[in-house]
């Protein structure tokens, strides 16, 4: 446990030295503010087009108009927009967290001097994914932290404290979610014989995690898939659509995450469900997305167990 602890004070105190971890920051703060513009933006033209036809109607002579639909939208329907934001930038930028958490020990030979001490192999995997933990909760804790804050700048009703409750649960689901894809990375950057490789293979998983098995489970096309406001409308399914969606339905992490996500903020057109109901009907979707994480840290760790103290150093 002493080590385990001793490598999770390493790694993070590492990757807190990297830009790398400035920069994906940086990135989800901007992400969430832009977020919050586009929401502000969205209820301020909508706004002017609801007055302008109030002028219009009136001037028709019509005195029966109904109130404006746009002050009963929940300040949570501003952030739909991080559902896509998390799903695509989110998980990418986790990857490249997780495959350089341990490509800098491959290339620079410390994982080799590291196996020459009393060590075990679980206490470097658990110390490292445990450092990978904190650091993407504290990004994402900053990025909550910021969404709260703008809300109060948006013209919509301030968020309340069930609201609240939303965004964060919200936000620790897309802290798994990224975590998720961290391990991927990490899993990788020990297997890869290069470190384009150690890459290129988690993306490609990422690919098909984000946009095949939701297309091919629900037959909506990328573009629908990338719009939160159609991420609950499912089309009529054909034949092939209905087999696919049972098969596939399982390992579609993804749509999970979208799901999940949805249900918590709401829509445009839905208000946001109570949060025990969102997790209890969801809990085998988030038990399968905590179930992958296991199966690539499992995975890791008997793929560490390859290496011994004369290393196996990455190529590039």
């Amino acid at each position: 446990m002493k080590n385990t602890l001793t490598i999770t004070f390493a790694e993070i105190k590492s990757l807190f030295r990297e830009r790398i971890v400035y920069s994906i920051t940086l990135v989800f703060i901007l992400m969430s503010m832009a977020s919050s513009f586009i929401g502000w933006s969205t209820f301020t033209t909508a706004n002017a087009v609801y007055k302008s036809s109030v002028v219009f109607l009136q001037g028709q002579g019509i005195t029966n108009i109904a109130s404006n639909p746009l002050l009963k939208i929940s300040t949570l329907t501003s952030f739909d927009n991080l559902i896509i934001y998390i799903s695509l930038i989110g998980a990418l930028l986790a990857i490249i967290v997780g495959h350089h958490s341990m490509m800098h020990e491959r290339k620079s030979g410390i994982l080799q001097v590291l196996f020459t001490r009393p060590v075990t192999k679980k206490s470097v995997i658990f110390g490292k994914v445990l450092g990978l933990s904190i650091t993407i909760f504290s990004i994402v804790g900053i990025t909550a932290l910021i969404s709260i804050l703008s809300s109060y700048f948006l013209p919509l009703t301030p968020l309340n404290f069930s609201d609240i409750s939303h965004l964060l649960v919200f936000f620790f689901i897309s802290f798994l979610y990224m975590l998720f894809f961290a391990v991927i990375g990490l899993y990788f950057a020990i297997n890869a014989k290069s470190q384009s490789l150690a890459l290129f293979l988690p993306v490609c998983i990422w690919v098909g995690i984000t946009f095949i098995l939701p297309e091919l489970g629900t037959g909506l096309t990328p573009t629908a898939l990338l719009n939160p406001v159609t991420l609950l409308q499912l089309p009529i399914l054909d034949t092939f659509f209905q087999v696919s969606q049972k098969l596939l339905a399982p390992f579609s992490l993804a749509w999970h995450y979208y799901t999940i996500s949805g249900e918590l903020l709401g829509s445009s057109f839905t208000a946001s469900l109570p949060i025990l109901k969102v997790l209890m009907k969801n809990i085998l979707q988030i038990l399968t997305l905590l179930g992958g994480t296991f199966i690539f840290l499992f995975l890791s760790i008997k793929s560490l167990e390859r290496f011994d103290s004369k290393g196996d150093v990455v190529n590039e």
